[in-house]
């Protein structure tokens, strides 16, 4: 079976960017949050390619975009 999924990156990057802010959270200080490298909430932020997927899942979960599988 065979999946079209599609994801709005710019949007959701955009969303993050916006909940970082709305809750006072410096990058260094999401990172922390995140157990992530301060290079990783930048490159996200930045929309860049070269990101693992641990990485953003961190991000997003913190951020309440995603939640955490029980």
């Amino acid at each position: 079976m065979e999946r079209n999924i599609q994801l709005d990156w710019q949007a959701l990057v955009g969303e993050a960017i916006k909940r970082r802010k709305e809750n006072r959270l410096t990058q260094k200080h999401l990172a922390a949050i995140a157990g992530v490298n301060h290079l990783g909430v930048i490159k996200f932020e930045k929309m860049q390619e070269n990101l693992e997927l641990k990485t953003v899942f961190s991000i997003l979960r913190v951020l309440g975009l995603m939640k955490l599988n029980s």
